[in-house]
């Protein structure tokens, strides 16, 4: 399969021999020239080792012709769904000399007319952003263009019919918009109308139920059937038009994100420098000023005089400016910002990059007088620090509390019959990951011996119920147990002593659960050599809950969900430190945070002494202690490896960093907002640690 983006296409080919046309005892095709279900034996490229149980071979494919990641699996043909095996993730960039014939590759796609284009934006956004050319350098730049001059016109012809398709979609989305429009309105219209129809009583008209042995006439079914039709909800002819508007709204949104990325990519690559002429950037930029990814969405064409939204659509521009002007840019910038006011109830400020916004700081801290603007994220800093210990830093005594209420359930659960001796009872989740608060609820997670594998989890979860009652733990709730993973929940009293009232600790109780334990150790890691993840995670998830979007039953994010995400920027985000750093893969150069499934072990020993920059490994070790089984999927493991021991270099290392580098709380906070906000492309790239 080959992945571009929003786009995938996959291509397969039959490997094993089916084993019904298999008459050789050569599972895997062979080369003895024998037919198996009407093809020779040498067209499966594949062996079966039955002893070693495992397949090996050659599959020969053709590299794609537009740059991507090309992945290869395994699988069944009658269970797709199911991998067997992956291979390693290939990234296809085009050479300098496959650029022009890639580039007309992709017109010749634009030009067939076969799709709708996204496709083909999509590879041509790629081939901009990947262009980085590697020929021994001409002698000066005029001989560099001429060498890319070919490439360069069909790149041009490209992006032209990017435009076009942009148009064309911008066109059908507004004729599908007013249509639907019109049927809304006609619909609202017939039920104004009908509405306002006089009651049959009104009129003086009795009901009158009709019989069998009578001749009434049937005035009481019109009645009823009237006050039925106000009750109705929506008609299925508008929840079909709804469906279509955002079916029309999310393919016009999906073209306009694939042209921002082809402008992006031109505008941001300098080597697209040696592709395109200078004017021709310059009308880019003018296009570029137009986007807003926050609302993502193209303003209206501030060069058109009209208020028609035909005239107004982003793919049109004939009216734009032939020598672009400062003045053509604040054109756009008011219009993009007149949009964003409408969309958004602000304006945002500009691309400002992380380097730029604390490179400006610095400026301005040097110059600065006391009171000044400058200060901001030294105050936004102390502010934050004292709201999260103030309100979300753990305290020695609710650790405490924390471990009596394991200890007390840990013994009742020996006591129990159900369950073999030495099983233990672990915390995970917020309240031993570092990233809780006082306030949040004990995760428990039961952790048997191999010997209890035959044991019915349910039935013991139940059984262990009883006991929990028995034994004076209150409201014990065993609606879960039927979940996937069998959870009991109860409240355990706790009382410190002396003159403080009993508290009631709610508890989640599940059963041999060892990823959420092994995810719990992995956080509690990167909030021990970087304390300050601890202070930006209470802060975002206070932010989160304000505005009402952490709660995962109305489709938005878990407090777990925004963790992820800002160690995923934490271990992702380069920071603009002077000395240059070696990549491995695809390893930052000077991250905020080591990623600890990654980092060289060597050099996070002892990062000063080792010297040079950071390190990550080619691959994750595989060992018995890596290795674990998944709770509930047969036959899967995982690989858990993360780097846990000896933090005291990787602690210095983050200390360092944030005082080289000058990254305040603050600083970070709008830099993890920045990040997702402008830098992150959700078409092309999901969040992860790993």
């Amino acid at each position: 399969a080959t992945d571009s983006g929003s786009q995938c296409s996959i291509v397969s080919k039959e490997i094993l021999a089916p084993e019904a046309n298999n008459n050789n005892n050569n599972p895997g095709g062979g080369g003895n020239g024998a037919q198996q279900g009407g093809r020779p034996s040498e067209d499966y490229f594949f062996n079966v080792d039955q002893r070693a149980d495992s397949v090996f071979g050659t599959v020969p494919f053709y590299a794609p012709r537009t740059p991507g990641n090309v992945l290869f699996r395994l699988y069944f043909d009658d269970e797709p769904h199911v991998t067997l095996a992956t291979g390693p993730c290939v990234h296809v960039v085009p050479s300098d000399g496959d650029v022009d014939s890639v580039l007309r590759f992709i017109l010749t796609n634009f030009k067939s007319k076969k799709t709708n284009g996204i496709s083909s934006m999509n590879s041509l956004a790629s081939v901009l952003e990947l262009f980085s050319p590697r020929h021994p350098q001409q002698k000066n730049n005029n001989d560099s263009s001429r060498y890319f001059d070919s490439a360069g016109r069909v790149a041009w012809g490209c992006i032209c019919e990017s435009r076009k398709a942009l148009l064309q979609a911008g066109i059908n989305y507004v004729k599908k918009k007013r249509e639907l429009e019109e049927k809304l309105e006609a619909e609202l219209e017939a039920e104004k109308i009908k509405d306002g129809l006089p009651d049959l009583k009104s009129l003086g008209v009795e009901d009158f139920v009709a019989t069998e042995d009578s001749g009434d006439v049937v005035t009481n079914g019109i009645a009823h059937n009237k006050e039925e039709e106000k009750d109705k909800p929506i008609s299925d002819s508008r929840a079909k038009w709804s469906s279509e508007k955002y079916s029309s709204e999310r393919k016009w949104r999906e073209m306009q994100l694939m042209y921002a990325s082809i402008l992006k990519a031109a505008l941001y690559n300098k080597a697209t420098q040696l592709l395109l002429k200078r004017d021709i950037l310059s009308k880019l930029r003018l296009e570029y000023d137009l986007w807003c990814p926050l609302s993502e969405a193209f303003a209206a064409n501030p060069f058109v005089d009209a208020t028609d939204e035909l005239l107004l659509l982003p793919g049109d521009v004939t009216a734009y400016p032939h020598t672009v002007t400062k003045d053509h840019e604040k054109r756009c910038q008011e219009s993009r910002n007149k949009m964003q006011f409408e969309i958004l109830g602000f304006v945002p400020k500009g691309r400002t990059s992380l380097a730029l916004a604390i490179r400006q700081r610095k400026q301005k801290l040097s110059s600065r007088q006391k009171g000044s603007k400058a200060a901001f994220f030294p105050d936004l800093s102390l502010a934050m620090s004292e709201i999260y210990h103030d309100e979300y830093a753990v305290s020695e005594k609710v650790w405490k509390r924390r471990e009596k209420v394991r200890a007390t359930v840990e013994s009742i659960v020996s006591e129990s019959a159900e369950f073999p001796p030495g099983t233990k009872v672990a915390v995970f989740g917020s309240s031993a990951n570092g990233f809780g608060s006082p306030n949040s609820d004990l995760d428990l997670c039961l952790q048997v011996t191999p010997s209890a594998a035959t044991v019915n989890g349910v039935e013991a979860m139940a059984n262990l119920a009883t006991k929990l009652t028995e034994a004076g733990i209150r409201d014990v709730d065993t609606v879960r147990l039927t979940a996937r993973i069998p959870i009991l929940k109860f409240n355990v009293p706790y009382n410190a002593g002396g003159e403080e009232e009993e508290i009631l600790v709610e508890c989640d109780l599940s059963l041999q659960n060892p990823l959420a334990c092994l995810n719990t150790s992995l956080l509690h890691t990167y909030s021990k050599i970087s304390p300050n993840t601890c202070i930006l995670a209470s802060i975002i998830k206070r932010w989160a809950k304000a505005r009402n979007i952490n709660t995962p039953s109305q489709h938005t994010l878990s407090s777990y969900g925004y963790v992820i995400m800002l160690i995923h920027f934490l271990t992702s985000c380069d920071l603009p430190k002077q000395s240059h750093g070696a990549r491995i893969g695809s390893a930052v150069v000077n991250p905020v945070v080591p990623n600890l499934q990654w980092v060289d072990p060597i050099w996070a020993k002892n990062p000063s002494a080792v010297g040079g920059p950071y390190r990550e490994i080619a691959a994750k070790p595989k060992n018995q202690h890596s290795m674990v089984r998944h709770p509930t999927e047969a036959n899967y493991y995982i690989n858990t490896y993360f780097y846990g021991s000896g933090l005291e270099g990787l602690a210095r290392y983050c200390a360092e960093n944030d005082s080289a580098n000058d990254m305040t709380l603050g600083a970070l906070l709008a830099s993890f907002f920045h990040y997702f906000a402008y830098d992150f492309d959700y078409k092309k790239y999901v969040v992860s640690l790993n």
